[in-house]
């Protein structure tokens, strides 16, 4: 009988493979960001991908319930999206914050802010891997916000647009926002 691998073992091997997953996601993004989009559908198949069809409608309605998620200030939604792995790029920095950490980040935040505006500026490019378990959305997007703490009469305006690339994964049958890459357009 083989001997059973300890706990801490499999926690070492799992923190590997979590390296390994991310590392492949990010060559991942780097390959869809700089593959050109066919032309020309391929001759070979007439028919649509209704597999690849759908998880574009599936992970298009999860970016739209961001938006929503947005708009409510309701963070048990948006947490919902996440994965437990999430990373962000942002400001010059990659991090992985903890589900408790994003958390905090976006109560304090939505208690902060109004949103009046929190839409994609065009719809979003999506792309989907071959095997149906990664989507990449590309969008850019324009944020309207005032204070939470001014009276909506005396209050101004904080206007921002973004260019950012979401990574979902589908993982147990459910599509999960997993990376996150965000730049802000200069002020005019």
């Amino acid at each position: 009988m083989e001997p059973r691998p300890t706990s801490r073992a499999i926690r070492r091997a799992q923190a590997r493979a979590r390296v390994v997953r991310v590392k492949a996601l990010l060559f991942a993004l780097g390959m869809l960001a700089i593959a050109p989009a066919p032309a020309v559908a391929p001759a070979a198949s007439s028919r649509p991908d209704l597999a690849a069809l759908q998880a574009r409608e599936d992970v298009e309605a999860r970016h739209a319930l961001e938006r929503e998620a947005h708009m409510e200030r309701n963070v048990d939604l948006l947490m919902s999206l996440m994965s437990e792995d999430f990373v962000l790029v942002d400001g010059g920095e990659v991090q992985r914050p903890s589900r408790a950490q994003n958390e905090e980040r976006f109560r304090t935040y939505f208690k902060a802010v109004r949103f009046r505006k929190w839409d994609d500026l065009a719809p979003p490019s999506i792309r989907v891997s071959k095997d149906g378990s990664l989507a990449t959305v590309l969008v850019r997007k324009e944020v309207v916000l005032v204070s939470a703490d001014v009276p909506a009469a005396e209050a101004k305006e904080e206007r921002a647009v973004f260019a950012w690339m979401e990574t979902w994964e589908k993982r147990s049958g459910r599509w999960l926002l997993v990376a996150l890459c965000s730049t802000r357009a200069p002020q005019a």
